[in-house]
């Protein structure tokens, strides 16, 4: 048997190893050269996740050259992320890896703060040398809009930017009087591109939104290898996202109404009625948060804001709703504690309870509001006599709203709410009221056993 040369043996070796290396150093050239992670199909080309990936670190390397003080605001990368991973947020992910930004959807949102950032167009010119498409969503200032002044004045609302098919949407969240943070609706003109963006799938724009000012706070952590920042309580900031629906006030509705039909009561009286309810609204809403109470503007309090943006001044008293599921036994001793006087409390938590409080001679009503079906109610009881009524509703959904700079709820179908109480003709004032007959929707509900008026009727 002819021996082999180990010479010839150990040269095809060396050759074979470096055209192997050779062929290493190309594929990864090619494909895993640049930094971060890489998912790679079968094929061998790059997969919608890596296409996400550099789309977000080449948008997140301009935001950070022009200080846009923004932070991650995607719904489905923040719900990705457990505490585990925010605790281990330094940790730097070795292997090929997109765990959380990587969402396998076509868009990834982000939230800017646009009080903090000084308008800069290079940013958007920049962008484009980069390669992305832009499509800016421009709409009026609401901050500037008044009773007296109807201002067209508009500010940057949603900027996309599209790259490579995947989108990044820039929400701009502005401040508001009533000490919340506001973003606008995306709504798309005439001539806009409808194919820019798969719209429907975004997580901003459907309406306007609003936060709390001082949510979410941020912290800096590091999502798949790149630094972002994220809301520290993530599990708050999405749940105030699932409830931001905001309504803005009917500013020229309310201006005709007050300037050309039914000027307001400009008389010293209504005047100190008027700042009353609003510091009673404003104890009211800060009571109820520290029990984490949600309510509602109701009856002539909603009534005044979907009219007129502000206060019947000869309602005289102050109305808010809330779902009897929510009801606190702490509830009458927190008011309290806020320097309110119980004036009655009526019915049971069973049934057609109702709750009254005064301060400084300006009255605030509480209706416990009862699920039932296609419907809700609240009860009224007559003092006197035991009798009961029922106000009927449709269901409704809660959104957020503005009234004497406070952020409160209000129902999103607010016509349906304020017509089925105060009738077809609710935008003409009636200041002759009866509670247990006027309402369009009272109905008598029996009355309460004499034998049980002292627990069920207490008058302070």
């Amino acid at each position: 048997m002819p021996r082999v040369n180990r010479t010839i043996v150990l040269s095809l070796l060396v050759i074979s190893s470096s055209v192997f290396l050779l062929f290493q150093l190309y594929y990864y050239r090619k494909y895993v050269g640049k930094a971060g992670p890489h998912i790679l199909s079968r094929t061998g080309h790059l997969t919608s996740s890596d296409v996400q990936w550099q789309t977000v670190k080449k948008f997140l390397a301009l935001a950070q050259r022009f200080r846009l003080p923004m932070f991650l605001a995607d719904t489905a990368a923040l719900g990705l992320l457990s505490q585990d991973a925010l605790r281990q947020r330094d940790r730097q992910v070795r292997e090929p890896h997109c765990s959380f930004l990587c969402t396998d959807r076509p868009i990834t949102s982000f939230a800017v703060y646009a009080n903090l950032w000084k308008y800069d167009p290079g940013f958007l010119l920049a962008a484009e040398q980069k390669g992305f498409e832009l499509l800016q969503l421009r709409g009026e200032d609401p901050r500037l809009a008044s009773l007296d002044t109807l201002s067209g004045e508009e500010i940057p609302l949603h900027f996309l930017l599209r790259l490579n098919g995947h989108v990044i949407q820039v929400v701009f969240l502005y401040e508001r009087s009533g000490n919340y943070l506001w973003h606008g609706a995306l709504r798309l003109r005439a001539h806009a591109d409808r194919s820019f963006a798969p719209f429907k799938m975004l997580d901003y724009g459907r309406h306007a939104g609003v936060y709390d000012r001082y949510r979410p706070q941020l912290v800096l952590t590091v999502l798949d290898g790149l630094d972002v920042q994220v809301p520290h309580n993530i599990s708050r900031f999405l749940s105030e996202q699932r409830h931001a629906r905001f309504l803005e006030c009917r500013y020229r509705d309310a201006h005709n109404f007050l300037q050309q039909l039914f000027p307001d009561d400009s008389s010293a009286a209504a005047v100190d009625f008027r700042r009353k309810a609003k510091s009673l609204l404003h104890v009211a809403a800060r009571t109820l948060a520290l029990l984490d109470i949600p309510f509602w503007l109701s009856s002539g309090t909603c009534l005044g804001w979907f009219r007129q943006c502000g206060i019947i001044s000869y309602s005289r008293d102050v109305d808010v709703g809330i779902f009897i599921r929510d009801f606190r036994w702490d509830i009458v001793a927190a008011f309290r504690n806020a320097g309110l006087s119980l004036k009655h409390k009526f019915g049971k938590v069973e049934d057609s309870l109702e709750l009254s409080f005064v301060s400084d001679d300006v009255k605030l009503d509480i209706f416990f509001f009862y699920e039932d079906g296609d419907i809700v109610w609240n009860g009224g009881t007559q003092a006197k006599s035991g009798k009961k009524f029922k106000y009927v509703f449709p269901r409704f959904s809660l959104c957020w709203a503005e009234l004497l700079e406070l952020k409160v709820r209000v129902p999103c179908e607010t016509l349906d709410y304020v017509t089925a109480n105060y009738g077809a003709s609710w935008s003409v004032p009636v200041k002759s009221w009866d509670w247990k007959s006027s309402p369009s929707n009272v109905q008598e509900n029996g009355a309460w056993p004499p034998a049980e008026w002292a627990g069920l009727i207490q008058v302070y």
